[in-house]
């Protein structure tokens, strides 16, 4: 670790970190979880890859597609097949990154698939954080954490 302070992290600092310790020998060596890990590396590098040109609605678009079509090959396949590991490993670390970016993600995702809700441009906008907000009164900070810039 270093001596920066830790609202300097970037999601590539921590992409990184994710994927030093999932490529660690220690831990890609463990017996039952090399395919796992080799899934979740996999994955980091081709999101760290990709961040570096996408939005984050094209990123957040893209890996949600790979992620369900990833999910459907998992559920055909049997929980100790070497790929089914794989995919697991690929698809929880996209899951998680998403998380980062938005934490509401998993939740929303889980929530239309129990209830078959279709995309579309309010929950879209509700999703990226693009609806108008109120604050409680007395909040004056320029940057509520929120993902908006405010100006007062």
């Amino acid at each position: 670790m270093n001596d920066r302070k830790v609202c300097e992290l970037t999601i590539m600092d921590i992409t990184k970190r994710m994927l030093g310790f999932h490529a660690r020998e220690d831990i890609a060596d463990a017996v039952g979880f090399e395919d796992y890990n080799r899934g979740t590396c996999d994955a980091l590098t081709e999101m760290r890859e990709d961040m570096e040109t996408l939005t984050e609605a094209e990123f957040i678009g893209k890996y949600d597609e790979i992620s369900l079509e990833k999910g459907d090959e998992l559920f055909g396949l049997d929980e100790d097949d070497p790929r089914a590991q794989y995919l697991q490993g690929y698809c929880s670390i996209i899951e998680d990154v998403l998380s980062f970016i938005n934490p509401a993600y998993t939740y929303d995702q889980m929530t239309m698939l129990e209830e078959g809700i279709e995309f579309d441009e309010d929950f879209e906008a509700a999703f990226y954080g693009d609806l108008p907000h109120s604050h409680q009164d007395g909040d004056d900070d320029d940057d509520c954490c929120c993902g908006h810039h405010h100006h007062h």
